[in-house]
C-alpha cells in the first residue's frame, strides 16, 4: 500500500498533507500551503483551479465558482461559463488539483486518500464528499470528521490525558466537538453544530454594510452587479482578516462601478458587532456540546481553536468569557485539519503513530412508527434506534410489529434528529420490505441500523418468523437523486476534451424537476414569513417569488437555479 494522503476540502481554502517519519507535512500547492477553493474557466476556456481562479474573481465572476462546499449534498446545477456542472464534478477539479500537487511533490503517484468533512455533515454530504473524491482519480480510504482530525494532530505533540474542546469555524461551517485523550486513545465524546455558519457570513455582513452606504451616497446598490459585488467582496475579505490584527481596514476600490469610487474605512468594533449574534450561536452549539458529554466548563484543560475565521480575536474572547479557558493556536488552524487527516492515512498505510481513535456519529438515526404521542394514537412518532453521539462504528437494532392481520409489506421510513414527531426532523429514505408471511398482527420485524466509520447509514429489515431479509445503504436528503458517476466521468471528459457546447446537455431531466420542486419549497418558506417582516424584505420576497413563477413558466431553468440560489441565501438570513 503507498502513502494515503491527507485534504481538508475546505469552504474557502484547501489544503493537503501527508504522514512524513511519523509527523505530519503539508504539501505546498504552487509554493504555498494553502489552495483557495475556487474554480474556474480562462480566457482561453481551459481550466483554472486555486489561486488563479480567484484572481479571475473579481474580472470574470461569471466564470468563477467559490464556496461549493456548501451546496454539497444537494441535487442542483453549478454553471460555470457555458457548461453546468454537480457540487461533486466541481469539487473534483478541487480534488484533483490537490492530487496532482501531491504528486509532483512526493515523486510518485497518489490514488488514495482520507478526506475531511464537519463533523455536522450529514449522509447525503459525505457521500457527495467521497464521490468528489472518486471523480477525482482517488480511492477514498475514509471521510473523516474536521474537528477530530484536528484533535488527533494536536495530540500527536502531546503526552499528558487532557480533555480538550475543539472549536472549528471555516469559511461556510461550524462545528465543536468534546475530546479525551487518555494513554494514547483519541475519544471523541460529543459533538454539536452548524453547516451553514462560517467566514462567508462574516464577509456577507461586511459587504451588506459597505454597499449600504454606497447606496445612500450614491443611490446604487452595488449587490445587485455581479462584478462590482465580486470586486466588493474581494476587498472585504482583506479588510477582514487586516481586522483580526488592525483596530481599522480601509475598503478602497476606484471606478468599482462607472464613475463611482468606493473609499470606506471600518473599525474592528463596528465589525464585531455585525457579527456578535452569529458568533453568539456558536456559544450556544459549545454548551450544548458540554452538555451532551455530561461535563462542566471547569472540566476543560484545552480549547483549541479551528478554521481561519477564528483568528477574529472577538471570538478568543467570548470563548474565554464563557469557559474560563483560554484559547490556543499551536498548530496553524488553517493547516491542523489536513494534517490529522495525513495521521489517519498513515495510521491506515501501517505507520507508527502516537494515538488511537475513537469517533462519534453526530446524530441521532431511527424509523417512523405507529404509537401513542400526549395520550393520541399517531402515525408519525419518531423511535431513536441509534442515539447522537455513539461510538463509530456503531449497529444498533430493534423490534417493531405489524399493525394488521396479514400485513403483506412495510414501508421502513429513517428520520434523523432528535424530535419526538418525524415531520420535524430531517428525512433521510424509505424502502418496502414486501412478501410478509400471512401472520396476524403483531408479526415481528427487526430494523438494524449500522453507521460505519465515514459515518454512512446502512438499514436492514428483517422478518423474524420467515428469516426475509432486505439491506438499503440509505439514499439521504430529501428527493437527493444518487450522482451517477458514470454521467459525471462523461460531463467532466467533455468539458475537459473541449466538446461543442452544443453536445452538452444544459440542465439534465431530473436537475430540471428537482429545480422547480426547489422553488415550490423556497415558495412556501417565503410565503410563511410574509406576516413577521418589514415591507421592504416583503417586497424583496414577493420579486423573487415572481420572477421565480416566471421563470417556470417559460422554462428557463438556469435563470430558475438562479433565482432558487439567491431566495435561500435570503431566507437564510430572514428565517434567522
Amino acid at each position: 500500500m503507498g502513502q494515503i494522503i491527507g485534504i481538508d476540502l475546505g469552504t474557502t481554502n484547501s489544503e493537503i498533507a501527508v504522514l512524513n517519519n511519523g509527523r505530519p507535512e503539508v504539501i505546498p500547492v504552487e509554493g504555498k500551503l494553502i489552495m483557495p477553493s475556487c474554480v474556474g474557466i480562462d480566457s482561453h476556456g481551459e481550466l483554472i483551479v486555486g489561486t488563479s481562479a480567484r484572481n479571475q474573481m473579481v474580472s470574470d465572476p461569471d466564470q468563477t465558482v467559490l464556496s461549493i462546499k456548501r451546496k454539497m449534498g444537494q441535487d442542483i446545477i453549478t454553471p460555470l461559463g457555458k457548461h453546468n456542472f454537480s457540487p461533486e464534478e466541481i469539487s473534483s477539479f478541487i480534488l484533483k488539483k490537490l492530487k496532482e500537487q501531491a504528486e509532483e511533490y512526493l515523486g510518485e503517484e497518489v490514488t488514495q486518500a482520507v478526506i475531511t468533512v464537519p463533523a455536522y455533515f450529514n449522509d447525503s454530504q459525505r457521500k457527495a464528499t467521497k464521490n468528489a473524491g472518486i471523480l477525482a482519480g482517488l480511492e477514498v480510504m475514509r471521510i473523516f470528521n474536521e474537528p477530530t482530525a484536528a484533535a488527533l494532530a494536536y495530540e500527536a505533540d502531546q503526552e499528558d490525558n487532557q480533555t480538550i474542546l475543539i472549536y472549528d469555524l471555516g469559511g461556510g461551517t461550524f462545528d465543536v466537538s468534546l475530546v479525551v485523550v487518555e494513554n494514547g486513545v483519541v475519544e471523541v465524546k460529543a459533538s454539536h453544530g452548524n453547516n451553514n455558519l462560517g467566514g462567508d457570513d462574516f464577509d456577507n455582513l461586511i459587504m451588506e454594510h459597505v454597499a449600504d452606504l454606497f447606496l445612500k451616497q450614491h443611490e446604487i446598490d452595488l449587490l445587485n452587479d455581479l462584478q462590482p459585488k465580486m470586486r466588493l467582496l474581494s476587498a472585504v475579505i482583506l479588510a477582514k482578516e487586516e481586522l483580526s490584527d488592525s483596530p481599522f481596514a480601509r475598503i478602497s476600490e476606484e471606478f468599482i462601478i462607472g464613475d463611482k469610487h468606493l473609499d470606506v474605512e471600518i473599525s474592528r468594533h463596528d465589525y464585531e458587532e455585525m457579527i456578535k449574534p452569529l458568533i453568539k450561536t456558536t456559544m450556544k452549539s459549545v454548551q450544548m456540546c458540554l452538555k451532551d458529554g455530561d461535563l462542566l466548563p471547569k472540566d476543560i484543560d484545552k480549547i483549541i481553536l479551528v478554521g481561519g475565521a477564528t483568528r477574529t480575536p472577538l471570538i478568543s474572547e467570548m470563548i474565554n468569557e464563557l469557559l474560563k479557558c483560554e484559547a490556543h493556536h499551536e498548530i496553524s488552524p488553517d493547516l491542523i485539519v489536513a494534517m490529522g487527516a495525513a495521521i489517519q492515512g498513515g495510521v491506515m498505510s501501517g505507520e507508527e503513530t502516537h494515538s488511537v481513535l475513537v469517533d462519534i456519529s453526530p446524530y441521532t438515526f431511527g424509523t417512523a412508527v405507529v404509537d401513542f404521542y400526549e395520550g393520541e394514537l399517531q402515525s408519525d412518532i419518531f423511535t431513536p434506534i441509534i442515539k447522537r453521539n455513539s461510538a463509530l462504528p456503531v449497529s444498533k437494532a430493534d423490534v417493531f410489529n405489524t399493525i394488521a392481520d396479514g400485513q403483506k409489506q412495510v414501508n421502513i421510513r429513517i428520520y434523523q434528529g432528535e424530535e419526538p414527531i418525524v415531520t420535524e426532523n430531517i428525512f433521510i429514505g424509505n424502502f418496502l420490505i414486501e412478501d410478509l408471511g400471512d401472520f396476524p398482527a403483531g408479526n415481528e420485524i427487526v430494523l438494524n441500523l449500522h453507521l460505519n466509520l465515514d459515518g454512512v447509514l446502512e438499514v436492514t429489515a428483517l422478518e423474524k418468523r420467515t428469516g426475509l431479509t432486505k439491506t438499503v445503504n440509505m439514499d439521504t436528503g430529501a428527493g437527493k437523486k444518487s450522482l451517477d458517476l458514470d454521467l459525471a466521468r462523461e460531463n467532466i471528459n467533455q468539458f475537459l476534451g473541449d466538446m461543442p457546447v452544443d453536445s452538452i446537455p444544459s440542465v439534465r431531466h431530473d436537475s430540471k424537476e428537482m429545480s422547480i420542486l426547489d422553488a415550490k419549497d423556497l415558495r412556501k418558506r417565503a410565503l410563511a414569513l410574509m406576516d413577521e417582516i418589514d415591507e421592504t424584505d416583503a417586497e424583496e420576497l414577493k420579486m423573487f417569488l415572481d420572477e421565480s413563477k416566471k421563470s417556470i413558466k417559460e422554462g428557463n431553468i438556469k435563470k430558475l437555479v438562479e433565482l432558487n440560489e439567491s431566495l435561500s441565501d435570503v431566507l437564510f438570513y430572514l428565517e434567522d
